[in-house]
């Protein structure tokens, strides 16, 4: 009994730190003084021969004026090529939030399939929240830029891009929530 209630504690604890540490560190918990953008979201985005799809899971936080990124993101998808599929994951460097809309820049620690090749590179993500899904549709969006190998990615890895300059595909489902503290 007392074997499994210590792994259920250690489960939650991992989870926890999986997704940004916890309430306990400044800005964390949704209602604390900084910056947040959380949720996970499934898209299609263009490809050049057939439309590809990605699950984007992101629990991204920072202080109110954007400094002290901390957080995970991950994704999931395929190109939509023979062989593309694909899984990267990582560490947040940039949040930059303005309203309802979030800038997220996250490094590569774990990138396979046909992602393999920018492991410790990175990518910029763009999550919009346009409030709790309607009716069970989702009305959330979201967008990226290409991911870039590592010595491009590391010049520029702490400055995110203003998110009110991108265009966003709405989900396919998902919810997003950003906070801007």
């Amino acid at each position: 009994m007392r074997s499994s209630a210590t792994v259920r504690i250690l489960a939650i604890a991992i989870a926890s730190a999986a997704v940004g540490g916890g309430t306990a560190a400044e800005g964390a918990s949704p209602g604390g003084p900084g910056d947040l953008a959380v949720g996970s979201g499934l898209n299609h985005f263009p490809t050049p021969l057939v439309p590809g799809f990605a699950r984007l899971n992101v629990a991204a936080h920072s202080d109110a004026s954007g400094l002290n990124p901390r957080g995970n993101v991950e994704a999931d998808g395929t190109t939509g090529a023979p062989m593309g599929a694909f899984h990267v994951g990582g560490p947040v460097t940039c949040v930059r939030v303005d309203g309802n809309r979030a800038a997220i820049k996250y490094r590569f620690d774990r990138a396979t399939g046909s992602a393999a090749t920018f492991k410790g590179g990175g990518v910029e993500v763009f999550v919009e929240d346009n409030g709790p899904p309607r009716d069970g549709h989702p009305v959330d969006a979201n967008a990226f830029n290409p991911p870039q190998l590592a010595g491009a990615f590391q010049l520029g890895q702490s400055q995110c891009d203003d998110p009110n300059t991108m265009s966003y595909n709405t989900v396919i489902s998902g919810n997003y929530t950003v906070r801007d503290r």
